[in-house]
């Protein structure tokens, strides 16, 4: 969209709002509205600042800005700049270099407001240098997650940076020593972020695999929550906020029980981050009765997923007996039925809600749908089940043969939409809806792991030795940490947007250098910018300068 000012005689123009638009392969050109007759040079500036001024109220109309942006700044068209003196001809000029910007304005900007560009000081001759290969290799992996090999040729491609493979091998030699200070810069910002209110935290475990058979006192072979049970691999404890800000991380043997994990790190964060005070919420595979001892013997407050169907028979049988009879009590949100009892000096929350009734029921169909296409002749030969407790649950097993168990089955279903969490959080201070609606934000920390894992790409692994190995994860979490900041701030000025977003958009700020043949002169081209991307320098206050500059 464009003010065009037609020429009618030697001193009358005609002033407009134009916009070009696309029907299938052929552009064409709208009216969109008329300014008015223009008589002289005079009227007619005064006529295109009219016509500026209207573009930015319609696309304003559009497309509103946020709050704390200025629509003149985001959609005022950029004026035409008086020609050089020395104009460079286009067929004497070429594209020399592209680059990406965005990452190195908004997550480097990220990277050195948590401090992360401290984290080699006072320990080595020349911080200063590794502090920069670290936060370029840390940009280069959000941007775009490759190995280290692949990431030296990114930086130079991408970012103009020639950072040598033995180099970034070295920076990670020394970042293994660093990892501590790295935990400790991000827990101290996101405290500070959250204004020292951290009160809540989301605590869970995922798994680490390796391309490597190897065995060591790091990589061990153990349950995969990947299904890569025939590669080793490592544990990761992660803690995080209720915003999903990280906090902290602890790494383990690849075969440590997921369980096990959770005491550790715990005390472990309370030593270094000195907190007294911990609500942690964390999901079934925590709950045992060992874990919630040592948690109370700690004095951490908790709200953990219970495993109903392993109560004693009694119980069992007065939970159903308590739902059967109050199921249409209403509560809050999506409970139609809610208790709140006392359990061995705990409190035991049970919940029912239809919505995951339907989804335990579907879930359990098509489980059921699979083994009886399995089952032709009366019997499942075992070697053709899925060796995993999902597909075991529903079968009786004899002589290497299974047959399904129809009355499993049946008992099975009077479970459906049922979920307890265990908690020693006094009524009065947290209510049963409120512990439910705590328990329900670990999602939270799942999506941290999907992150980590995916977007990431922090498994697999093909580092051998485990400081190589830790250094490795110790980066993965500065990017990570980058990324949930940078989410979390763009998300304080009212634009929720998923992280691959941000990166995407932030890898689309580019700029182009060209050069002209004849001269020798270098030129800056920066690349037209999304609405979304503008929205997002604002959200830290940059306006981003689309100008063509002379580079040299």
């Amino acid at each position: 969209m464009f003010v065009r000012a037609k020429k009618k005689d030697e001193n009358k123009w005609q002033v407009m709002i134009v916009e070009s638009l696309r029907d299938g392969g052929s552009v064409y050109q709208k009216t969109v509205r008329n300014i008015g007759i223009a008589h002289g040079p005079d009227e007619l500036k005064r006529f295109r600042e009219i016509g500026e001024a209207a573009i930015v109220a319609i696309k304003n109309a559009r497309q509103p800005v946020l709050p704390f942006a200025d629509p003149n700044e985001v959609y005022r068209p950029a004026r035409k700049r008086p020609p050089a003196d020395d104009k460079a001809l286009v067929k004497n000029v070429f594209e020399d270099a592209r680059f990406t910007e965005g990452p190195d304005d908004i997550f480097g900007q990220v990277f050195d407001d948590i401090g992360l560009d401290t984290a080699f000081e006072g320990e080595f001759a020349s911080p200063t240098e590794w502090s920069q290969a670290f936060k370029d290799v840390v940009l280069a992996r959000i941007s775009d997650p490759l190995s280290k090999l692949a990431t030296s040729h990114f930086l130079e491609r991408n970012f103009g940076k020639s950072i040598p493979v033995h180099k970034i091998y070295r920076m990670l030699d020394r970042l293994a020593d660093a990892d501590d200070r790295i935990k400790m810069t991000v827990a101290r910002h996101t405290t500070k972020v959250l204004g020292d209110k951290v009160d809540v935290l989301f605590f869970d475990v995922t798994t680490l695999y390796f391309e490597s058979i190897e065995q060591d006192d790091l990589r061990r072979f153990g349950f995969s929550k990947d299904c890569k049970f025939k590669e080793t691999q490592v544990v990761l404890a992660l803690i995080a906020t209720t915003d999903g800000l990280p906090l902290a991380y602890e790494l383990f043997a690849g075969n440590t029980f997921e369980g096990h994990t959770l005491l550790p790190a715990i005390k472990t964060f309370k030593a270094k981050y000195l907190v007294s005070e911990i609500l942690l919420v964390a999901d079934r595979g925590m709950f045992s009765s060992d874990n919630l001892k040592a948690m109370e013997a700690e004095g951490v407050k908790y709200i953990v997923a219970a495993k109903l169907k392993s109560m004693k028979a009694a119980e069992k049988e007065s939970i159903l007996a308590a739902l059967a009879a109050g199921r249409s009590v209403s509560t809050e949100k999506e409970f139609s039925w809610l208790e709140d009892r006392d359990h061995a000096s705990k409190r035991l929350i049970i919940s029912y809600s239809e919505k995951r009734a339907k989804k335990d029921r579907a879930d359990r169909k098509r489980l059921v749908d699979r083994l009886e296409k399995m089952q032709k002749t009366g019997s499942i030969a075992t070697s053709d089940l899925i060796k995993n407790s999902g597909t075991k649950k529903y079968l009786t097993i004899k002589s290497g043969h299974a047959a399904i168990n129809y009355e499993k089955i049946e008992s099975d279903s009077k479970w459906d939409g049922l979920h307890a969490v265990i908690t020693n959080v006094d009524k009065i201070k947290l209510p049963a809806p409120a512990v439910l609606d705590r328990y329900r934000g670990l999602w939270q920390i799942e999506e941290s792991f999907r992150i980590n894992k995916h977007s990431l790409k922090m498994r697999p692994i093909y580092h051998w030795s485990p400081r190589r190995i830790r250094a490795h994860i110790s980066l993965c979490f500065a990017a990570y940490a980058v990324l949930r900041h940078t989410q979390h701030q763009i998300k304080l000025k009212g634009l929720q947007l998923g992280v691959d977003i941000i990166r995407a958009e932030m890898n689309a700020v580019q700029a182009s250098m060209v050069v002209d043949t004849t001269t020798g002169k270098r030129y800056g081209i920066p690349s037209k910018m999304t609405h979304l991307a503008k929205q997002i320098y604002a959200a830290f206050g940059k306006i981003r300068d689309t100008k063509p500059f002379l580079a040299n």
